[in-house]
């Protein structure tokens, strides 16, 4: 089940006796514990009842022992069981933990966490038979959208979808499979912080607070480049190498903006929607609004060119023939001519 589906399960008050939390949205998953105890556990009797472990050295018969207790004054006990116990990954002490899980306590909730199982293992195919399995994937767009308005809701905060799908687009979180929910929190926090009392959040106020990302940089240098501003360019090169970015680095996300902006180019010539061609490119409609704007200014056969000089670039700079750095800020100069 998705986190929605255990939300209204916890929420009519309805508790499976062992749940596997498994996938890379720990972010959530750390939520959903947190609810989950709220809703079975008094907040007067949660130190009686909730026993959380984490330790490498847990002893899964300890574990076992305090499962099979009658909570204290309680409906419910919840036991958690960390990933950092490492018990799933030793048999001997998985094998015990599998004979608790086939026949558990229905008065405790055992709440296991493993982001990544391996699913050919025994003890997970014995999880996913006996036990309640929620997976934290990554949210798509509309989920990501909605909880947006939700927590923008609970703030007291408004805005328009123009400036939520930018600030979905300069997170990276559709895009980078490193980014997660904590850090869209955690900026969108600081976005309502920003805004004080005001109740309404501005594109402005975006701008103001969300770093721009390296992403985002790059596009900005690829259009002051082929814009003609040669000198924006230079220094935004420069500033990307004193920030710690290597030439081959930069050179790179150069070459991926360029060949998505080519893309775009031939998606927008064929008449392809905005929509298809985010959904092609994997970009949000914003970003392939921007670079629409940018490639339309040039025919495809120039950015072909591009791509061409790029390829024997990076053949010339790899083999040592051009020095790198040189290589890269000839690149950004020949986007200009």
């Amino acid at each position: 089940m998705r986190y929605q589906d255990l939300t209204k399960e916890i929420n009519q008050g309805n508790f499976h006796p062992v749940y596997l939390f498994t996938g890379p949205e720990q972010y959530i998953a750390a939520m959903m514990e947190k609810r989950l105890v709220e809703k079975a556990v008094p907040e007067s009797l949660v130190q009686l009842n909730v026993m959380s472990f984490s330790e490498k050295e847990t002893d899964v018969g300890s574990v076992v022992a305090i499962c099979r207790q009658l909570p204290m004054m309680s409906d419910h006990r919840v036991v958690i069981l960390r990933e950092e116990t490492g018990i799933l990954q030793n048999t001997d002490a998985a094998e015990e933990l599998l004979s608790y899980i086939q026949k558990p306590e229905p008065s405790t909730v055992l709440l296991i966490y493993s982001s990544k199982p391996d699913k050919r293992k025994k003890v997970y195919k014995q999880l996913v038979k006996y036990a309640a399995v929620v997976e934290y994937h990554k949210l798509t767009q509309m989920e990501l959208e909605k909880w947006i308005a939700r927590r923008l809701k609970l703030g007291g905060k408004r805005t328009t979808r123009r400036v939520v799908e930018r600030f979905i687009g300069d997170t990276l979180y559709l895009q980078n499979e490193d980014q997660n929910m904590e850090r869209v929190d955690n900026e969108l926090g600081k976005l309502m912080d920003y805004v004080g009392d005001a109740e309404a959040i501005t594109l402005n106020d975006l701008e103001a607070t969300l770093p721009k990302s390296v992403d985002e940089n790059i596009f900005r240098m690829v259009d002051f480049a082929m814009g003609g501003n040669m000198g924006e360019a230079l220094m935004m090169l420069e500033n990307f190498y004193l920030s710690g970015e290597s030439p081959f680095g930069v050179f790179g996300l150069l070459l991926s903006q360029l060949r998505t902006m080519l893309q775009v180019r031939i998606l927008t010539d064929n008449r392809s929607t905005q929509a298809t061609i985010a959904k092609e490119v994997g970009r949000p409609p914003f970003v392939v609004k921007k670079m629409q704007g940018a490639a339309g200014r040039f025919p495809q056969e120039r950015l072909m060119g591009i791509m061409a000089a790029a390829a024997q670039l990076d053949v010339q700079m790899k083999t040592g023939v051009v020095e790198p750095e040189l290589g890269v800020e000839l690149f950004v100069l020949r986007l200009g001519e």
